[in-house]
C-alpha cells in the first residue's frame, strides 16, 4: 500500500464524514423555525440523559450491599446536587467523585 492510496483514503473518508455533518444543516435550512423542530431541540436533550441515566443503571455490576449503597448515595447526589444548581457537569462530576471515593477510599 502506498502513501498515494492512504492519502485518497483519508480523503474520501473526511469528505463523506464532512457530507454527513452538513447535510442535515442544509437539508433544513428552510424549517428551521418550524415548531416540530423546536419541540424537538427542547425534548431532545433530557431524553437522552434518561436513557444514559437508564443504561448506566441498568449496566451496573452490584457485588455487594456496600456496593449497592455507594450506588445509590452517589445517585441521590446526582439528582439532589442537579435540583438545587440546575448545573449537569457539577453534579455528575461530583456524584462519580463520590462513587470513587467509596471504592477506592473506603474500598467498598
Amino acid at each position: 500500500m502506498d502513501n498515494s492510496y492512504l492519502l485518497g483514503i483519508f480523503t474520501v473518508m473526511g469528505i463523506a464524514t464532512f457530507i454527513t455533518r452538513a447535510l442535515p444543516f442544509v437539508a433544513l435550512a428552510k424549517v428551521k423555525n418550524h415548531s416540530v423542530l423546536d419541540q424537538f431541540g427542547r425534548l431532545l436533550p433530557p431524553m437522552i440523559m434518561v436513557v444514559l441515566v437508564c443504561f448506566g443503571l441498568v449496566s451496573l455490576e452490584v457485588e455487594s450491599i456496600d456496593r449497592g449503597g455507594l450506588s445509590a448515595l452517589s445517585f441521590v447526589v446526582v439528582i439532589l446536587l442537579h435540583a438545587y444548581f440546575r448545573n449537569p457537569l457539577l453534579s455528575i462530576l461530583v456524584g462519580t467523585g463520590v462513587y470513587v471515593i467509596g471504592i477506592q477510599g473506603f474500598g467498598l
